[in-house]
């Protein structure tokens, strides 16, 4: 006993030198790459229980003596050991990242997660991933980059929006598109824009937004990651990060150039002028009993006139940076391009500014806004007959472009004319961002405000001369839209970690959104001169303008919970007000539970040796729609002229009340498991998703004895089952050489449970009618479901078309009665295929992306291989395969055949215009060099070049039966109930670039 208290003495004594001496070590911990401040470091003291933990600003402050030594670590980091100085009482460590992507800090829903320990099915694209990629808008680098999310570009049209899937389609006649946020605010993404002056589309709600600002796209999946976003979230969240700069960091400029041609994938043949000249007097003189002509020697290319290579350039400038206190992104960009189409092009100017300032350990203040115009020359409606790229494939050889003392010939039907005698301008103003404030109460409670807005005006500007209109009057019209969001979000938000084994992370948040759209439209005709451009110089004007307005209240909470960084779980619920819903509707809960478990964390696992990390995650959610008219639910009533009587003001009723209206219900179970071995040089993830879609927000005839045709009903269920797959591997990594592929696959099951019963087919089967082109959602199938005549070809024997009945027989004469299902719009595989190899100084790029299992419909073939009696238009060079004798294998029917006359023409509307649009893309293929440090040290200026040229949609692999000029089509843009049709759609551009990057 006695000899214990001596000791004890002895031990006290010995270390009283040390207390004296004590003293208060701070510092601030950052990433070495980007100088941002690390939350939640570790900062151990060797030989001792005693640590503490950085702040959310990356500051820390710890009592030492002596010259301990203190270890700092951070998942996703490389730890470090730092001896302390005798005298030292301030330290700033770096910490390195480590290469794996578990090491990864990802933003979700209203913050971030560590990679490695979310539970919520998450995908990031980086902007490394898609560096020196031109683009006209964002979502066009997320294709063949994210497994389950499928985007498809409505056509090579500029500035149209593109169709983006994520894990399927959760509504039907409800918004279908991911909502986008960018930098915590969510964008406006409404029609601006006239389909009759306009492309076949609407316009793309990232249009105005400059690629070159992104750091990342993370793509939030299932009902763990996007519940949070509530009553927003079934069709997928799409999270934009643009960059900010870091602390410490100097200050870095940089210039990006680059320059292009442009010319289209592919090509639909027509007949050019001796092939139309005998056609006629051999084949259409005898359909339509005209005289035969003799034709002259010239002919005109009309599809080479409206077509050209067009022309594209990039401009950027950026400066970033930051001190201890602040760290900044400036950028530039101007982007300028030319389609491959005659009248297309598409010029855009932005720039952005993002600044985050430390007043003192406990405020920091930030601002991100960016602006944006844009000008836009917009082509005729697209899928209209004076597209120039449609009249160029429908007038005939001999159809002449100028007459013989150089005017535009027949203008009315001269896409050269059209163009260039008429203007169809089209401009946007955007402006949006965010302020922000966060307020740390202690290192590990904090609260943050945020005011957000996105302002969009758009502009749309006609002028037809008289020349075009046939008219000695001419034609003008202006619209303005003005689509303006405000938004707040308040939080409290709480990160600790307890006992070394418990990490408890809570957010408590409300947030308020409210937008105000307002559109002006002025049209005139009957001009003294085309030289008069404006509607205000018309002789008779009309116009028109409305005005509406939403609001969404939200109350957002979320818990995680980790326990020896191995057993992983989180809760979210949002509960959401709109006011697309009447008062007794108007709220709606939204949630999701998940769970994780880090099984590379137990010995039974890191005793297999090779393992480096695994988890399994499960999730099940709830999420919502509400994105419908604005109102919906309320009796509507219009006045104006048509509402007039007896020459008296009046009101007439336009829409049914339905108080009832409520919330589209989104119920998804994700299982993901994730596998990282050798190293982590081959990484796979797998996760099963099923999404049922419940009470749809379906636009749906309604009984004639209301007085009304429509009206949005809640009713229909629709089922999305799926596997997405990704794996990542380094299969070679040398001192000089390393290449990294990823194979990323998503396989898409869908399925339409019910429907309303007011529409029946034959077979006694609910359905809604999608499009005259015979798409439409039938109860039991597809979405995209085609339900059309089936083509069997041309009769050997006889030189009439063939189609089957209803029962499989085959006749010549088929009935509507007859039409039966023949595909589906929709793919079941989509995915790509991406590579880099980076040998010394020299770096390899090449990516593919894929879809299959889905068929396109070509109603552009009812024209091209129709042989029209009273209209003169070219025609499909397939038309020339024709049939001639029994036993002739044509495409065409004979000259003499019945179907002609009778009503039922080869080019009727049927399975023959549909074809398979599976697809094989060689997306980009880049080679860039990047310059020496020894060659750039001369300068003293410059510390990074690269140079690359590039090329997309270099190769495209169809099906050898494919007809038409580009697979990846959907004409009617980001509306996901009509899928892969077309008519004259625009191919996708195939481009060849080359560019430079400058480090200053």
């Amino acid at each position: 006993m006695k000899k214990g208290v001596f000791l004890y003495l002895f031990s006290l004594i010995s270390v009283l030198p040390a207390f004296a001496q004590m003293r208060t070590l701070t510092g601030t911990v950052t990433a070495d790459s980007s100088g941002t401040p690390l939350p939640g470091v570790t900062i151990h003291l060797k030989g001792s229980t005693y640590r503490v933990a950085t702040s959310p600003d990356g500051s820390y402050s710890m009592s030492i003596g002596g010259t301990p030594e203190l270890q700092f670590s951070m998942v996703g980091f490389q730890s470090r050991q730092v001896k302390v100085g005798p005298d030292m009482t301030r330290l700033d460590i770096k910490l390195a990242s480590v290469s794996s992507k578990l090491s990864e800090v990802v933003v979700v829903g209203y913050g971030e997660q560590s990679q490695q320990y979310t539970t919520q099915a998450v995908a990031v694209v980086k902007a490394a991933d898609f560096a020196n990629v031109p683009t006209v808008t964002p979502q066009q680098l997320l294709q063949g980059q994210v497994a389950g999310v499928s985007m498809t570009n409505s056509s090579g049209l500029l500035g149209n929006a593109s169709l983006v899937r994520v894990r399927g389609t959760a509504s039907i006649t409800a918004g279908t598109q991911p909502l986008f946020i960018v930098d915590g605010v969510p964008l406006n993404d409404g029609a601006y824009n006239s389909t009759n002056n306009g492309g076949g589309s609407l316009l793309n709600p990232l249009l105005e937004m400059n690629p070159d600002d992104i750091e990342s796209i993370t793509v939030l999946k299932d009902a763990a990651a996007a519940a949070i976003y509530g009553s927003r979230g079934s069709n997928g969240v799409i999270l934009i990060a643009t960059k900010k700069g870091g602390y410490r960091q100097k200050t870095q400029i940089r210039l990006d150039y680059a320059t292009g041609w442009v010319r289209p994938t592919g090509k639909i043949d027509v007949l050019n002028g001796p092939e139309y000249a005998s056609f006629f007097n051999n084949y259409i003189t005898k359909v339509t009993g005209a005289a035969q002509k003799d034709f002259p020697a010239e002919s005109t290319d009309w599809p080479s006139l409206v077509t050209r290579t067009g022309r594209n350039s990039n401009y950027s400038l950026s400066a970033n940076g930051g001190n201890e206190k602040t760290r900044f992104y400036i950028g530039g960009n101007y982007a300028d391009d030319e389609s491959f189409v005659i009248g297309n092009n598409l010029q855009k100017y932005s720039g952005r500014i993002n600044l985050e300032h430390t007043a003192n350990k406990h405020l920091r203040l930030g601002v991100n806004f960016t602006t944006a115009y844009t000008n836009m020359d917009r082509i005729p409606v697209e899928n209209g007959t004076q597209a120039p790229y449609t009249r160029g494939l429908l007038n005939t050889p001999f159809t002449a472009a100028y007459t013989a003392d150089g005017q535009y010939d027949s203008p009315g039907n001269n896409p050269l004319a059209y163009i260039n005698l008429s203007s169809n301008k089209y401009y946007t103003r955007r402006n949006t961002g965010n302020a922000y404030a966060k307020l740390n109460i202690t290192d590990y409670l904090w609260v943050k405000t945020d005011w957000g807005m996105d302002f969009l005006e758009t502009e749309e500007r006609y002028r037809r001369s008289a020349k075009i209109t046939g008219t000695t009057a001419g034609t003008a019209g202006r619209t303005i839209w003005q689509d303006n969001k405000w938004l707040t979000t308040n939080s409290i938000n709480f990160d600790k970690r307890f006992a070394d084994v418990h990490q408890v992370t809570l957010l408590a948040a409300h947030s308020y959104e409210t937008a105000r759209y307002d559109d002006i439209r002025v049209t005139g005709s009957g001009f003294t001169s085309d030289l008069l451009p404006n509607v205000g110089s018309a002789a008779t004007i009309t116009g028109a303008a409305t005005g509406k307005a939403w609001g969404l209240e939200s109350y957002i909470f979320r818990g995680n919970y980790r326990y020896k960084d191995k057993y992983l779980f989180e809760g979210t619920l949002r509960r959401d007000g709109s006011s697309r819903f009447d008062a007794n509707n108007r709220f709606g809960n939204f949630w999701a539970v998940s769970g994780g478990w880090i099984m590379s964390e137990e010995r039974f696992i890191r005793d297999l040796g090779f393992i480096d990390y695994m988890k399994v995650t499960a999730s099940y959610g709830v999420t919502g729609n509400d994105r419908i008219g604005y109102y919906d639910y309320m009796s509507l009533y219009t006045a104006g002229n048509d509402a007039n009587y007896g020459g008296q003001p009046g009101l007439r009723p336009t829409q049914i009340k339905n108080p009832k209206l409520s919330w589209e219900e989104n119920r998804q179970l994700d299982l993901g498991v994730a596998v990282n071995v050798l190293d982590n040089r081959l990484q796979l993830s797998v996760d099963y998703y099923s999404k049922h879609s419940k009470n749809l927000l379906l636009y749906m005839v309604i009984p004639s004895t209301t007085g009304f045709g429509f009206a949005t009903r809640n009713t229909g269920e629709m089922l999305n089952r799926g596997v997405d797959l990704q794996i990542t591997g380094v299969p070679v990594k040398t001192k000089d050489l390393q290449w990294t592929t990823t194979l990323n696959l998503g396989y898409l099951h869908n399925k339409v449970l019910s429907l309303p019963p007011d529409n029946k087919d034959d077979e006694n089967r609910n359905f809604v009618l999608s499009t005259y082109n015979g798409q439409r959602v039938l109860q039991g199938h597809s979405l995209n479901t085609f339900y059309l005549l089936k083509y069997k070809g041309i009769n050997p024997e006889t030189g009439d078309p063939e189609w089957y009945t209803k029962d499989g027989k085959v006749t010549s004469t088929p009935s509507a009665k007859d039409q039966n299902i023949v595909g589906s719009g929709m793919p079941k595989w989509t995915g790509g295929f991406n590579n880099t190899v980076r040998y010394k100084q020299f770096d390899l790029g090449v990516n593919f992306y894929f879809s299959y299992g889905n068929k396109v419909m070509l109603t552009e073939f009812r024209e091209l291989d129709n042989v029209k009696v009273n209209v003169s238009t070219n025609v499909s060079k397939d038309l020339l395969n024709y049939w001639q004798k029994p036993g002739d294998q044509a495409f065409a029917p004979a000259a003499t055949s019945a179907s002609w006359k009778n009503g039922n023409s080869f080019a009727q509307l049927s399975s023959a215009q549909l074809f398979n649009g599976s697809f094989l893309r060689l997306k980009t293929l880049s080679l860039g060099y990047n310059v020496p440090a020894s060659l750039l040290n001369r300068t003293r200026v410059l510390s990074g070049v690269r140079l690359y040229a590039m090329g997309q949609n270099l190769l495209t692999v169809k099906d050898r039966h494919f007809r038409g000029a580009d697979p990846e089509v959907s004409q009617y843009g980001a509306n996901a109930q009509v899928a892969g049709e077309g008519y004259f759609s625009l191919p996708q551009p195939k481009s060849i670039t080359v560019g430079a990057n400058l480090v200053f």
